[in-house]
């Protein structure tokens, strides 16, 4: 009887050791299962909104040159343009885009008002280029996982851009290239940078499709992409009857007196030519409707 007094003696003695032991058991336990249900939740979150995630675009629209030939700044003249890129998505909002885009830019002194000074200058270009830029684009909305996400999401963007151009003018059926010529007796480049900033805004169809419509300027460092930017160089600069003569002054195919060398200015030296660009672009982001769905892990 001793005996079994002092055992369960002992064993009660033992309880307050024993509940101890499993609380810290359970204790760690269900910290390790929540340690791991949090880092699931979060790879999920970053999966399904698609951090790191690279998505394709192609674009057409229509591009406007302004500059020396354009007198006023209300006449769009738009041309053609098409567009193939990628963009990257950072965070939430962020994207870095990378596009190349071939375009069209034109002017000429005649398109302009009836009543414009420039008229009589009688000069005009086209120029078929080729862009290559990369642009940081910032989203208004964040909410972009697969069961939560607006369909229409404002954007802007703005990042650095090298263009080419080439301006050619068409004189008796023929077009000309202008560079060559020098036809204000200075020599120019074929590439020169720019600035692209605008706005957009994204229509969300489904999981792996969008379309934006955007609208955007391209700032450039260069006031020769119409060949216009600043004296007459004087008829005596050129061979006589040449056609880099010809091209240089074109106020004798008015019957006009052509201009002496420097005066009056040929074009505006002290502002850069530059181009808007809008249009509409298809987005496509593989892979993301093969996802599966987030199930939370089963407690134990």
């Amino acid at each position: 009887m001793y005996i079994y007094s002092t055992y369960v003696f002992m064993s009660f003695r033992l309880i307050p050791f024993f509940l101890l032991s499993m609380l810290l058991f359970f204790g760690s336990s269900a910290e390790a299962q929540n340690n791991r249900l949090r880092r699931f939740k979060s790879n999920y979150q970053k999966r399904m909104y698609r951090h790191g995630e690279l998505s394709f675009t192609a674009g057409t629209g229509i591009s406007s040159y302004f500059g020396d030939l354009k007198d006023n700044s209300l006449n769009l003249w738009g041309k053609p343009t098409l567009q193939l890129g990628a963009q990257y998505r950072v965070n939430n909002n962020l994207y870095i885009r990378s596009e190349i885009m071939w375009y069209r830019i034109s002017g000429a002194d005649s398109l302009n008002d009836i009543d414009s000074p420039v008229r009589t200058r009688n000069l005009s270009f086209r120029s078929d280029n080729v862009e290559l830029s990369a642009v940081a684009l910032w989203q208004l909305f964040n909410k972009y996982s697969r069961n939560n996400r607006p369909i229409l999401n404002p954007y802007a963007f703005a990042g650095i851009a090298a263009t080419t151009y080439n301006p050619k003018a068409q004189l008796d059926g023929e077009w000309h290239e202008l560079r060559p010529l020098q036809t204000e007796g200075v020599e120019y480049g074929r590439v020169t940078l720019a600035i692209p900033l605008g706005l957009g805004l994204t229509y969300h169809i489904n999981n792996n499709w969008d379309i934006s419509a955007e609208y955007g300027y391209r700032l450039t460092f260069n006031d020769y992409l119409d060949d216009v930017s600043g004296a007459y160089p004087g008829l005596d600069a050129f061979e006589d009857g040449s056609v880099a003569q010809r091209l240089s002054d074109r106020r004798p195919e008015l019957g006009l007196e052509p201009r002496r060398a420097g005066f009056p200015k040929r074009g505006n030296a002290k502002v850069d030519d530059w181009y808007l660009i809008t249009g509409v672009k298809v987005i496509y982001t593989p892979g993301l409707s093969n996802r599966k769905r987030y199930k939370a892990p089963k407690r134990r």
